[in-house]
């Protein structure tokens, strides 16, 4: 199957990572090979995607020549240095406690039910029938990654790398059928990342495995690990950055440095939050780089940066060119804008409480409405409305919901719970003997945490983003726990957090294992309207009606958070041929795109607009002739 051959070349690049490092701990090399592959691998499928970007040839056979190529590459180096040193020579029996073993096996669990999920359950959420896996099937259908017209701007100027490798998947498999498995594959990068950065804040093989636990279980991650969200990508590269950031605090290398920017500039590229996670532990960098001589460390922080630009370089370009910014607008719309109007103790302090309040939501009403009105008091005192529109997303309001496995608001108040309890045991207990409290890496967690309150508005689902945090505290919470004197206590964490993620796993609101309205007991087609099965009647009728029409070509009249996805799914099964499908009409920015080749539509699809009986488009006027809220369907006359 074609869509292995990622697969296939990232195997063969981690061996040949693996068999390049000197003898030494396997399990540390595995680890090590691992993340350093996926760096490469990822570097490689942005530099393949932009390239054939600019040549239009983003096709099934250039692709897959490429990872063949890939492929081969990386095995001849593997066999080489298979020659010189000898593969068994490196592989040595890891050796666990029964109870790290027993934790690890469940951490498996987890990651296998997530996995099968992910491969039964098509694309389904808000944003991936928006926007995420929209705008893949634009680039497959241009062939390209260039902008085009779109009521739905988020297509265009957000940052792209996830749906990079969602693409080539896509145009592997010839389906969406593996199109969740970038957040899960990423999910299980994480996992292995931060038990290598709790190795390096002093946590032995217990923490480690505590870490890999921790990070496991967070209800918010456990929900998105199957979808089509960029969460887990985004913070797998960042545990890869802060893990290199480590080690050059500790030795600073040109393989270090280029590890890091790498990964910081993968980051960029999958999501904006990287720029404000990241800078606290660059900061935390430099300081360490104070004391030594600094000629050879400004050629580091050199090329950390050069890397960063190059690899951001054609999504840069493409925002510039249209909006004037390589950042972007900054906004969805004039109503809708993602940084604060407003800046200070008090709006830093309004966000930073709200943010914590999305995670301390509890099944007990009075306790919610108790916390809630807590918060609202401190509002109070510090003479701001809890949902002043210059700190707030616009139209939303600011409560404390119970828990819930939503992947867009989920929280995570066992976790929250943890990173509170590190702070008092610290204080209380003592650890043993001869750990060193991991300080500077807490430090720039929670100035991570502040720069997050103090430029973004506050928005209900920022729980999502908040979860390359609690991934990043994993390590810190497992070499906490891991080094107190009573060792009883991490097992009874492990336990506990194992127990507490059943839920999140088992019954995940839009992807659920059991229950009348499960994966396994629900047709695929009806999946994709898990979230809002209220529509699935609509679209199907009007593909259905397309099809019957033998059209070739159709337009989209869209709002900016209207599904679009789910036309492309039911359109692209018309038996004769695909259907060419652009938006029409578009009133943003991006109409002044020109549209690539003839495109004449025979029929417009309308969707959540208001009611009309005819659509203009190019001149050639089009009636409606089929309707079903929010669904219309325009023909030429």
């Amino acid at each position: 199957m074609l869509t292995a051959l990622p697969l296939i070349s990232w195997f063969s690049i981690g061996i040949a990572f693996y068999l390049g490092f000197e003898e030494g701990h396997s399990a540390l090399n595995i680890r090590r090979a691992c993340l350093d592959a996926s760096i490469v691998w990822a570097l490689l499928l942005t530099i393949y995607t932009e390239a054939l970007s600019v040549l239009h040839r983003i096709e099934s056979w250039t692709v897959a020549g490429l990872w063949v190529m890939t492929a081969i590459a990386a095995t001849f180096i593997g066999l080489n240095r298979a020659r010189k040193r000898g593969l068994l020579n490196h592989v040595r029996p890891l050796r666990l406690s029964r109870f790290d073993l027993f934790s690890f096996v469940s951490v498996a669990v987890i990651v296998m039910a997530t996995g099968l999920i992910a491969f039964k359950a098509p694309p389904n959420t808000f944003d991936s029938m928006t926007y995420h896996m929209a705008r893949v099937a634009h680039w497959m259908q241009n062939r390209s990654v260039e902008f085009y017209p779109t009521h739905i701007s988020r297509q265009l100027y957000m940052n792209p790398w996830a749906e990079f490798a969602i693409m080539h998947l896509q145009i592997l498999g010839g389906a969406d059928r593996f199109a969740n498995f970038v957040q899960w594959f990423s999910m299980v990068g994480s996992i292995v990342g931060v038990s290598l950065i709790a190795r390096e804040l002093g946590a032995g093989k217990g923490g480690q495995v505590l870490a890999i636990v921790v990070a496991a279980t967070i209800p918010m991650g456990i929900v998105q690990a199957s979808s089509t969200q960029n969460d887990w990508v985004v913070t797998f590269w960042l545990v890869c950055f802060v893990y290199y950031v480590i080690l050059l605090r500790a030795r600073a290398t040109w393989a270090y440095s280029l590890a890091a920017g790498c990964s910081l500039g993968l980051a960029i590229l999958t999501k904006p939050t990287a720029y404000l996670y990241a800078l606290p532990f660059l900061v935390w960098m430099a300081i360490s780089w104070l004391k030594r001589p600094t000629s050879r460390l400004v050629y580091f922080a050199s090329l950390i940066a050069i890397l960063i630009v190059v690899i951001n370089l054609g999504h840069y370009a493409r925002n510039a060119r249209l909006y004037g910014s390589p950042f972007g607008p900054g906004r969805e719309s004039k109503e809708y804008k993602y940084t604060n109007d407003a800046y200070g103790m008090a709006p830093l302090i309004s966000n930073v409480a709200r943010n914590v309040g999305l995670h301390l939501g509890t099944p007990i009403e009075s306790v919610n409405t108790a916390e809630e009105g807590l918060i609202r008091l401190l509002h109070k005192l510090l003479g701001i409305g809890i949902n002043d529109p210059s700190t707030t997303w616009g139209g939303t309001e600011f409560h404390i919901l119970p828990p819930s496995n939503d992947e867009d608001t989920a929280g995570n108040p066992v976790h929250l719970l943890l990173i509170v309890a590190c702070g008092v045991f610290l204080l209380v207990s003592k650890p043993v003997r001869g750990f060193r409290i991991p300080g500077g890496y807490a430090i720039s967690l929670l100035c991570a945490a502040f720069l997050f309150a103090f430029v973004l508005k506050w928005q209900p689902w920022h729980s999502r983003l908040h979860l390359a945090l609690f991934v990043l505290w994993a390590p810190f919470i497992a070499t906490v726990f891991s080094n107190l004197h009573k060792q009883e206590i991490a097992k009874i964490v492990a336990m506990l957090l194992l127990l507490a993620a059943l839920p999140a796993v088992i019954e995940n609101r839009s992807r659920p294992l059991i229950k009348r309205r499960s994966i396994f007991s629900t047709g695929r087609f009806e999946q994709y309207f898990a979230s809002a099965p209220a529509i699935k009647q609509a679209y199907m009728g009007g593909a259905d009606f397309l099809h019957r029409l033998n059209c070739s070509q159709a337009g989209l009249v869209l709002g900016g958070n209207d599904w679009e996805y789910p036309l492309w799914v039911l359109l692209q099964t018309n038996k004769t041929g695909p259907i060419r499908i652009e938006h029409v009409n578009v009133t943003n920015i991006s109409k002044v795109i020109e549209y690539r080749g003839d495109f004449r539509p025979c029929a417009i699809v309308s969707v959540g607009s208001k009611e009309s009986k005819e659509v203009v488009f190019r001149n050639e006027t089009y009636s409606t002739q089929w309707s079903l809220k929010p669904v219309s369907v325009f023909v030429r006359r």
